[in-house]
């Protein structure tokens, strides 16, 4: 990585962010790392190649602070890296129109705005933005509305930016994790148990049953790790180390081509995800207006291959 490089990484206090301020600026980056706790910053600012940036992403003057420090810099942008997030749980019907804002302030109003304000230093680059989403942005499940909602949403937003930068120079890309051994759940805990908890009938003995799972949870010992090869399942899950996530996200600021979309985490994560995107394939290939059969389904498939093939 060129040593001028530079990237800004928002909700870099913990987690996925925090690795990737670390690996880049381990290669030679400098990092514009954002986060909203003063402790957050403290430690961001200990590490060399890093600047820390005081960045909440619901917070529209912190958007146009983050283009002044990026102007004081030299007003050039090489990397964004949208990482910060909030998640919540609770069936849809429980939520309010306030909590439902909130999530979606964080995770989809608040990157729209930080990215026109750094914008102009993205062209001037001829830059790259990195959304980190999530598997949830392809498949949903009970008690994960709002936040696969937001997920969702924030994939059509990469793609639909990704086709207008372009032409510009411009490289977007949207990487897309599965379970990740970070504090996110943690986080957003208190707000899910106060949900859960406050449901109204018919939605009250599911919604307390999973509060009461969780807190049993939050009470039991850190498990050791498990030496077992099981197989995972819902009830098993095996996260990756938010570094593993962090290189992929290297990976799309810096390879020559990169791409649109990157898939992170274990196989079973990665086969629901297909297998869910396989089932919306279907659905559209028999439709009344298509009714494609196997065969040609196949040769678009196959056409879709050919068509990538240079780029690999």
């Amino acid at each position: 990585m060129a040593a001028a490089m530079r990237v800004l990484v928002t909700g870099a206090g913990s987690g996925i962010g925090r690795a990737c301020a670390e690996r880049l600026a381990a290669h030679g980056a400098q990092v514009l790392a954002g986060a909203r706790k003063t402790a957050d910053l403290d430690t961001l600012g200990r590490i060399e190649g890093v600047t820390p940036l005081r960045l909440d992403m619901t917070v529209p003057d912190d958007a146009a602070a983050a283009a002044a420090a990026v102007a004081a810099q030299g007003g050039t942008l090489d990397g964004l890296v949208h990482n910060a997030g909030i998640g919540e749980l609770g069936l849809l019907p429980t939520w309010t129109d306030a909590d439902v804002r909130h999530l979606f302030e964080t995770n989809l109003f608040g990157v729209l705005r930080l990215t026109r304000a750094l914008m102009p230093a993205l062209l001037a680059a001829r830059g790259r933005i990195v959304h980190v989403g999530s598997q949830g942005g392809s498949i949903t499940q009970p008690f994960y509305g709002p936040y696969t909602m937001s997920k969702h949403a924030l994939e059509a937003m990469s793609e639909c930016l990704r086709q207008e930068l372009a032409p510009h120079g411009v490289a977007v890309s949207i990487v897309q994790p599965g379970a990740v051994a970070t504090s996110i759940g943690e986080r957003s805990a208190p707000g899910t148990l106060a949900r859960l908890e406050a449901a109204q009938p018919p939605f009250d003995a599911a919604s307390r049953a999973l509060a009461q799972a969780m807190r049993a949870a939050a009470a039991q010992p850190a498990a050791e790790p498990d030496e077992r090869d099981e197989p995972e399942s819902a009830t098993h899950r095996k996260p990756c180390a938010p570094d593993v996530v962090a290189a992929v996200i290297e990976q799309a600021l810096t390879v020559q081509a990169p791409q649109a979309r990157y898939l992170v985490g274990t196989r079973w994560e990665g086969d629901r995800v297909l297998n869910a995107l396989i089932e919306r394939l279907l659905d559209a290939a028999g439709s009344p207006s298509h009714r494609l059969t196997r065969d040609e389904l196949v040769a678009m498939i196959d056409a879709q291959r050919a068509r990538r093939a240079p780029a690999r």
